[in-house]
């Protein structure tokens, strides 16, 4: 049985700085594997509940990353301090949550949704057994205005919002293999600041991006979510993710993979929510940026395992995650 008031169930800030409040002799062993460096720690268990959560402020957003285990029925309530976005992912479970102006919302399993949230408290219940997590990246108004420019659908659909709590896009949206890839190298994030911040906060840009092409690509009436095609794009992914040392392009991928070019660009793009070039690029500065994080490999040498002259290469990886390469190994 639920608790029936609220003062029998525990608040959850879904925004807000503030110090750490936990050591890591408190944290049950199963969870200290999952401690990011870079990260503002807090945990709370209330009879049979535990929630670890995590958080890295970054420039534009705000990364929250929440471990929840609960062996009986409990209800968790979400708080939002004050007004903002936030682009949710949830692994491992569904849930139902009951916000005022929206009312019951099924979150789904391996799914993507972008709330706006006004100050305010939301209710959680949590079936006995449930193990989930919860990532969100807040985004407050102003920096969302800023964004949404460079995504029409989505300013166009800004344009439209009315007054309360809302869910921005019409249906939940699949948790695809880029997107999965992200999210991962997010929660295993191992660099120190300032070096985690630069790293993800590309993350969160990259996950925005590609949120912002699914909203656009499903309001298209030309939308086909072909699932039986999924396998073929996934493997040309697995293959570029790989082998960046070698140099791709549309005609070569569409010989290897046996599908006409203009169906695989189209087709990785409907599939994914980047372009295969877009993808290519991402992989290499993120190769590029982790090779370079170790400090044991040249530039030469980096920019070899990623297909790039050395020049190129520095330059790329600059403007990819906005910070100097030199000041970096210095």
């Amino acid at each position: 049985m639920f608790p029936s008031t609220q003062g029998d169930a525990k608040l959850l800030p879904l925004e807000g700085r503030r110090p750490s409040d936990t050591q890591a002799a408190r944290i049950p062993d199963e969870y200290l594997q999952l401690l990011l460096p870079a990260a503002v720690v807090h945990s709370w268990h209330q009879e049979d509940a535990y929630v670890l959560s995590q958080h890295v402020g970054l420039k534009q957003f705000s990364l929250w990353i929440h471990d929840i285990t609960s062996h009986s029925d409990q209800v968790i309530r979400p708080f939002a301090p004050f007004p903002l976005f936030f682009l949710h992912y949830l692994f491992e479970s569904s849930f139902s949550i009951r916000m005022p102006h929206i009312g019951s919302f099924q979150l789904d399993e391996d799914a993507c949704n972008l709330f706006y949230m006004e100050t305010g408290i939301g209710y959680l219940p949590l079936e006995a057994g449930t193990k989930a997590v919860s990532i969100h990246i807040n985004i407050t108004p102003a920096c969302m205005q800023q964004l949404a420019t460079r995504y029409p659908s989505i300013q166009q659909r800004l344009n439209k919002m009315t007054s309360g709590h809302q869910v921005l896009n019409k249906h939940p949206y699949e948790v695809n293999a880029i997107s999965r890839l992200l999210i991962s190298k997010m929660m295993t994030c191992r660099y120190l600041q300032p070096d985690a911040d630069l790293y993800l906060e590309r993350c969160c840009a990259d996950l925005f991006k590609i949120f912002c092409c699914q909203h656009a690509i499903a309001n298209k009436s030309s939308f086909n979510n072909d699932l039986s095609t999924y396998d073929a794009y996934l493997k040309i992914f697995e293959y570029l993710r790989t082998h960046l040392e070698l140099h791709h392009d549309i005609q070569k991928l569409s010989w290897m993979f046996g599908i006409p070019a203009t169906d695989l660009a189209a087709g990785f793009l409907n599939t994914f929510s980047l372009t295969i070039q877009e993808c290519l690029h991402m992989l290499k500065m993120m190769q590029a940026f982790a090779l370079l994080m170790q400090h044991s490999y040249s530039f030469s040498e980096i920019a070899t395992a990623v297909d790039m002259d050395t020049e190129k290469m520095i330059d790329s990886l600059e403007k990819y995650y906005n910070f100097k390469v030199m000041l970096q190994r210095n």
